[in-house]
């Protein structure tokens, strides 16, 4: 039965807000100082909450890390597959998948880890995040294949060319600042399209230099 007209967040929906409001908490004191050098500690202060409190949500500092590779990696496969059911070439895919995981990590819940840091994971907690990394990574390898054989993307090797693309992409939640100029979708515009202009049989002759006007 609804209650208060569903205008007051049940139990239910009030544990996920603050489940949220950590793990984004939580991410950007990872990506700022280093999983290492964050203490459940510290990410309870910036809340304004014990450390104790912190524990109903995630029982360890690791499953915190390990929920946000699992969220990063679920939007990467909804932009993977979203781009693999649009038009186009495989440049043209390729370049949309780019795009939608840069635009979905920095705005949703800026969730975005750096996918290479599997290491700072528990052992059973990164063989299945890794085993997953390697299935996105060897679709986007799957898109560079399709758009060799329809000519929109050089000859290559496609396993270094997404080592490369996406070692760029991984390294922009790092330095982006959505307190910065361009908002997360015209930072994502901009990216998809110099990253992806390297392997792109027939690149533009320009790219953008001020995105806040797109």
């Amino acid at each position: 039965m609804a209650t208060w007209k569903n205008t007051v967040p049940n139990r239910d929906q009030l544990y996920q807000a603050k489940r949220d409001a950590l793990l984004r908490e939580a991410v950007s004191a990872f990506n700022q100082k280093g999983f290492h050098a964050t203490s459940m500690e510290d990410i309870g202060k910036s809340l304004g909450v014990t450390k104790a409190a912190l524990y109903y949500y995630f029982p360890n500092k690791h499953a915190l890390l390990a929920a946000a590779f699992e969220h990063v990696l679920q939007v990467a496969f909804e932009s993977l597959e979203q781009a693999k059911q649009g038009p186009g070439t495989g440049f043209d895919k390729l370049k949309a998948t780019i795009r939608g995981y840069l635009e979905s990590t920095l705005s949703e819940l800026n969730r975005c880890v750096i996918l290479t840091e599997e290491h700072a994971l528990q052992p059973e907690q990164r063989a299945a995040i890794v085993d997953k990394r390697d299935r996105f990574e060897e679709g986007l390898r799957e898109l560079v294949r399709e758009g060799i054989a329809d000519g929109s993307i050089i000859s290559c090797d496609p396993k270094l060319a997404i080592f490369a693309i996406f070692g760029a992409v991984n390294w922009v939640p790092k330095w982006f600042s959505n307190e910065g100029d361009w908002n997360s979708a015209q930072l994502a515009y901009a990216m998809s399209e110099l990253i992806c202009r390297s392997i792109a049989a027939k690149p533009t002759s320009t790219l953008a230099s001020d995105v806040s006007r797109l």
